[in-house]
């Protein structure tokens, strides 16, 4: 298993089916995030673990939707030249992170948009 974490590179499969991952992953976790400050049914399903309240079901959901669409996509791209998806993986990797990093900044809860 440790042998893995001495490798010189990875397979470009590898890396990208981890950048769709993330790029997905950042986004449905703002998308968890605004659900669980607006609509207290979220807050309540996403409270797996009592003491820790919603950020235990937002962590979850997070690395199962990272977990499953690495194993799909890194199933998919296995073995294939994947070059040509290099340069857009990586603008939307950025392109997830900005709006991820917008999302999530406190004013953007201030907003009047309320579900009842």
């Amino acid at each position: 298993m440790l042998h893995l974490f001495s490798k010189d590179r990875f397979h470009e499969s590898v890396a990208c089916a981890a950048l769709l991952a993330g790029s997905l992953t950042l986004h449905v976790m703002w998308i968890s995030n605004l659900l669980v400050v607006r609509v207290p049914f979220f807050t309540q399903l996403f409270s797996i673990v009592p003491s820790i309240g919603p950020l235990s079901g937002m962590y979850a959901k997070a690395g199962l939707t990272f977990l499953s669409i690495f194993l799909i996509s890194g199933w998919y791209w296995k073995g294939k030249d994947c070059s040509h998806h290099r340069r857009s993986l990586l603008e939307f990797f950025l392109f997830s992170t900005l709006i991820f990093f917008v999302m999530t900044i406190p004013f953007v809860y201030s907003f009047s948009v309320r579900f009842e």
